[in-house]
């Protein structure tokens, strides 16, 4: 557990936590951000103990979900750029420049375009370790755009009718429909995504929007990808079979990415096997190409 700290930005009240391991393996720091509508602690407390590689782990709330807010207190709309921009703002006000980055999903989108945006700038890159990061999970855009209306009328049913488990249900099928409908797991997911609804609407209304933009530009995710020089992307095995092929075929064309597939797990494998994943994430970070 670690105490939360705040930063005042002129749009948003962004919360964060700030976690040391004295026995870390090394001296480097990592960002970790987490995905649509499930604060960073409650994503990452799970694995952090088994993380040996940082002394330092940042850990923010992105706008509109945890403890961070829109400046004006009530649940807004979001877009990347400026969940980019405030994760950068992060950043600044820490004093770091030099570090890598674990992110899901949401988060894993954030971190592509913060990558982009600071190589635009001469920026260091990233080395970064993606758990089923949006905007990857099909090759084509335009097939991707359709996967991504689901998402939208799962946010739409939120927002418009107040039915906060049927939106969410919606959401879970759209992103895992082989999962494995375990009631307390379900429950527990429910649960998750239903601390601040309309924050977890926006979000995905954020990634889909996003999306629209990449579908009509597509040089866009193109430039994301490539300005993104080491990445680890894992998937679920339950997942999409079309998101595990764009994955290895990412693997295929970018000598310094790699892929591996959770065995038993959905979109939920940050949840679902933290350990696992820790254990995947010491050994690529550990690796000196940097």
């Amino acid at each position: 557990m670690s105490d939360i700290f705040f930063l005042s930005l002129p749009n948003a009240r962004i919360a964060y936590r700030l976690y040391e391991n004295p026995q870390a393996e090394s001296d480097r720091v990592c960002l970790l951000l987490h995905g649509a509508g499930v604060a960073g602690e409650i994503t990452f407390s799970p694995m952090m103990p088994y993380f040996t590689q940082w002394r330092w782990m940042l850990v923010p709330d992105l706008k509109g979900m945890g403890d961070s807010f829109h400046h004006h207190g009530e649940e807004g709309a979001v877009s990347i750029a400026e969940l980019t921009d405030e994760v950068e703002a992060l950043l600044s006000h820490v004093e770091w420049d030099d570090f890598d980055v674990v992110a899901y999903s949401l988060g894993g989108l954030v971190a592509l375009n913060l990558n982009y945006q600071r190589s635009v700038q001469g920026k260091m890159n990233a080395k970064m370790a993606l758990f089923e990061p949006a905007s990857l999970d099909r090759e084509d855009l335009s097939t991707l755009m359709d996967v991504r209306q689901k998402y939208r009328h799962a946010s739409k049913l939120i927002r418009d009718t107040g039915d906060v488990e049927l939106g969410v249900a919606s959401f879970m099928d759209g992103v895992s429909p082989n999962r494995r409908k375990h009631p307390v797991a379900e429950a527990t997911t429910q649960s998750r995504l239903a601390h601040r609804p309309f924050g977890f609407a926006y979000a995905l209304d954020a990634v889909t929007d996003q999306v629209e933009i990449m579908a009509n530009q597509p040089h866009i995710r193109q430039a994301m990808i490539d300005s993104s020089e080491q990445v680890f992307l894992f998937s679920g095995e339950l997942s999409h079979e079309a998101l595990r092929q764009h994955y290895d075929l990412l693997s295929e064309r970018n000598a310094a990415w790699q892929h591996k597939t959770m065995s038993a797990c959905d979109h939920s494998l940050p949840f679902q096997k933290p350990r696992q994943l820790a254990n995947h994430i010491n050994k690529w970070f550990a690796i000196k190409d940097r």
